[in-house]
């Protein structure tokens, strides 16, 4: 015989499929938050082709418009303490919150993928592991009950992160004041749409500290992770980087192209083409040569910076990082190269870095002074 408390739990499950699984996710949320996040994410890699697309730019200003203007409607909904009436306007507010933050998570979710592609080093990992949470936070209800202060914190982050490729897309180059100038932008956003709300709509609660202070402490924190480099240098990201024992270059009626020798890996590295070791004599040059991508119209300078990581003083640089031009609209990179002449046996590594000096990526590798094995060809 069957206990009441039996009896009354196998009443309330679930029975049907489609009950059973939003039991099991109202169980698991975060778990099914993270896993669509990776999902979307993976979506965005394929979808998100290029980053100065004018559609796209224009598609992601909208939405950020329409994102200002819910929360201000929000805003105006909650100070009047009830819903609006009418069948279409009532069905619109009734979805608002939802609309808002697809707007939201969507502009996040691209700007992860840009940054993940612009990405080089720890540093820019712990940034896009802190955007990551951010991105699962939005769709969480706790994180969304939060109400208007977060939902201005989001935005006043979605105008400057914008504004950082779009600025460098328009003028055509990266430079040390484009980012700081997002920043600004995007803190006067903040502020202006706080004096908006409290014109239209009479909110005493509506302050300063919780209307603005919130998006100004998330400009401050992006303007502080910009000057030690945490930022990645968007609109910019690195297709390949390789180290080569020879580059040489042909100009032809199609373009340049490159003769690249290269060292082979042995055959129990076979997921690799190239040896991360470069055997060779002392005196020996090797050939950093990388594709990168840049916007159409888009003209500037990277640098090479090579460094030998010393037993006692740690990463020691080797002269003054090298210049060279960087032009855009390449669908396959910008190809570029640049040489140092190997000395002592050890670690070495080639950072790429921006104009601003922010890093685009790297290249560690490990020289032996012995007899060059045979090399290997390829032409790009």
């Amino acid at each position: 015989m069957s206990s009441p408390d039996a009896a009354v739990s196998a009443a309330e499950a679930p029975k049907s499929l489609a009950g059973r699984f939003k039991a099991f996710k109202e169980k698991h949320h975060i778990a099914f938050e993270v896993t669509f996040f990776f999902a979307g994410f993976l979506f965005d890699v394929v979808l998100l082709h290029r980053i100065d697309s004018t559609p796209l730019l224009i598609h992601q200003g909208i939405y950020l418009v329409l994102s200002s203007a819910l929360i201000f409607w929000d805003h105006r909904i909650h100070v009047a303490g009830k819903e609006p009436e009418g069948r279409v306007l009532g069905k619109l507010a009734g979805i608002r919150l939802w609309v808002m933050h697809f707007f939201l998570g969507t502009l996040l979710n691209a700007f992860m993928v840009f940054y993940f592609r612009a990405s080089s080093g720890i540093l820019s990992f712990v940034f896009l592991v802190i955007l990551a949470g951010i991105i699962v936070g939005n769709e969480l209800p706790q994180f969304r009950s939060k109400g208007p202060i977060v939902r201005v914190m989001l935005l006043s982050f979605a105008v400057t992160s914008f504004l950082a490729y779009l600025i460098p897309v328009l003028w055509g180059s990266l430079g040390i004041w484009q980012y700081p100038l997002a920043v600004v932008v995007g803190s006067a956003a903040t502020y202006g749409l706080w004096r908006l709300f409290t014109r239209f709509t009479r909110d005493p609660s509506w302050t300063f500290k919780r209307a603005v202070a919130p998006g100004l402490g998330m400009q401050a924190t992006l303007l502080l992770m910009y000057a030690v480099n945490v930022i990645p240098p968007v609109p910019l990201s690195l297709m390949h980087i390789a180290i080569y024992a020879s580059v040489t270059s042909e100009r032809t009626d199609k373009g340049i192209h490159y003769t690249l020798e290269y060292q082979k890996a042995p055959l129990w590295k076979f997921w690799r083409t190239q040896d991360t070791t470069f055997r060779a004599p002392a005196g020996t040059k090797a050939y950093a040569f990388v594709k990168i991508f840049a916007p159409t119209r888009f003209h500037d300078q990277v640098r090479f910076a090579w460094e030998y990581d010393d037993p006692k003083n740690g990463w020691t640089a080797r002269g003054n990082p090298h210049a060279t031009g960087l032009s855009g609209g390449n669908e396959e990179g910008y190809r570029t190269f640049a040489y140092s002449t190997m000395g002592k046996p050890g670690t070495y590594r080639v950072r790429v870095l921006t104009a601003d000096g922010r890093e685009i990526g790297r290249k560690t590798f490990t020289f032996e002074e012995g007899e060059q094995p045979a090399l290997f060809q390829e032409v790009d």
